[in-house]
């Protein structure tokens, strides 16, 4: 039972345990495999195979399956130090790109959702604020009460200038899938880049195919505590020959050794790309001889525990239509894993404050004792019911997550919920 004490762990959207074979790969690369990989004797040469594999690990959770990944391609995949860098990265890259595209058309032109990620979302306003450079506009699709963004009217949102569609994989708070397949393929057929912020989804759905390189997105972020890894390591897919049009010499992101293909020096930090790829290898490895990936018995799984404590909680303080499910109505389109829930009488930020020792959870809203009325910019843009936004607790099981611990939380969660609807 993954507990601390007696504190029940559903927060894994906030981050992910380190799972022991991911800690067991790593450590030879922190204690004798040490070499740089950059360097050509003994103590270099297995890191840099190292590297290699992992990045080939990685990249098959996103390009399609069967697709042999030569050496070539491994450069597709930028290793970054967080998801936040890689998002940024990515606005960076197809603004750049598109930087000689303005004549006669105004400033570049960037389309997004308004549900994205903070390192979308912040980047992009550094940009239209003038911060950073070259100054853009926006435009953001908004996504419908159930979290979902439509592709057409992605679509209908697009302009002569427009660099970048940018449109995460799932959503953080509210888990819902969005259709990033079908507005990858739209926007290659029209020929503007597309970004997807896949952080969210590894380990959850199955991204084999969105990295198709007829079809797929360009740039995707994965991000390796999302999904059993240590905290500090990411990557960016960059689709081959997506940037060959921009020329440009020495490090193009960070200046310096020329690593990353030359767009983001420095010594890379072996161990943790390892562990990266090593997770990535756990995902899509067969499961117990039959021919079922660890991947899609942990979605089934993962299901299950999501429905069994959605249930517990409606039987246990449902009367009166006080729980109220935040995102997708149909399970399916909604990461397997997440459950926010809305629990109206109840003030998320209280209530975490009693459990807090017991259930390792998130609020769905930023509810403070200052302003016990405020709640997040998704649960706005989803016009959720103030009186369900403010109750709004994000729970989220892992592949370890078992039944008691399921019927442990939901148990204090009710208790202390009752207490709450009963006192006003």
């Amino acid at each position: 039972m993954k507990t601390c004490g007696k504190c029940i762990y559903l927060d894994y959207n906030g981050t992910t345990p380190i799972y022991k074979p991911v800690l067991d790969a790593m450590m030879p690369y922190l204690t004798h495999h040490y070499g740089n990989p950059s360097s050509s004797h003994q103590y270099g040469r297995e890191p840099k195979r190292a590297l290699d594999h992992a990045r080939r690990a990685v990249l098959r959770l996103v390009c399609p399956r069967g697709d042999d990944i030569d050496k070539d391609a491994l450069m597709a995949l930028m290793i970054t130090s967080c998801g936040t860098e890689s998002n940024n990265w990515a606005i960076r890259f197809a603004l750049l790109r598109a930087r000689d595209r303005t004549d006669g058309e105004g400033p570049l032109h960037v389309v997004t959702s308004n549900i994205e990620h903070p390192a979308i979302a912040e980047c992009l306003k550094s940009y239209v604020e003038g911060h950073l450079t070259p100054k853009i506009t926006v435009t953001y699709v908004e996504a419908n009460r159930e979290g979902i963004v439509s592709t057409q009217e992605v679509l209908d949102a697009m302009m002569p200038n427009t660099a970048l569609v940018t449109i995460m994989t799932a959503n953080n708070e509210v888990g819902s899938v969005q259709p990033v397949f079908d507005i990858a393929k739209q926007c290659r057929e029209r020929g503007v880049l597309f970004h997807t912020d896949a952080a969210q989804a590894v380990g959850k759905i199955d991204l084999r195919g969105l990295a198709d390189p007829d079809f797929g997105a360009d740039m995707i972020t994965l991000v390796g505590h999302k999904f059993g890894c240590p905290k500090g390591v990411a990557a960016l897919y960059v689709r081959p020959d997506c940037f060959n049009e921009y020329k440009h010499t020495g490090s193009l992101l960070l200046m310096g050794g020329g690593q990353e293909n030359g767009m983001r020096g420095g010594t890379e930090n072996v161990p943790y790309i390892v562990a990266m790829g090593r997770a990535a290898e756990i995902l899509l490895e067969k499961r117990d001889n039959s021919e079922i990936t660890n991947l899609e018995s942990n979605i089934v799984h993962m299901s299950r525990m999501r429905e069994r404590l959605l249930t517990k909680l409606v039987n246990g303080i449902g009367k009166d239509e006080i729980v109220r499910v935040n995102g997708p109505s149909k399970p399916e389109q909604r990461l397997p894993n997440t459950l926010s829930v809305g629990l109206k009488g109840v003030q998320s930020g209280n209530l975490l404050a009693k459990i807090g020792d017991i259930v390792a959870c998130s609020a769905g809203s930023a509810c403070h004792s200052s302003n016990q009325t405020s709640y997040s910019s998704v649960l706005k843009a989803l016009e959720v019911p103030p009186a369900y936004a403010i109750g709004t607790l994000r729970l989220s099981v892992g592949p370890d997550t078992v039944e008691e611990e399921i019927d442990f939380a939901a148990a204090a969660i009710i208790e202390e919920a009752n207490s709450m609807i009963n006192r006003y």
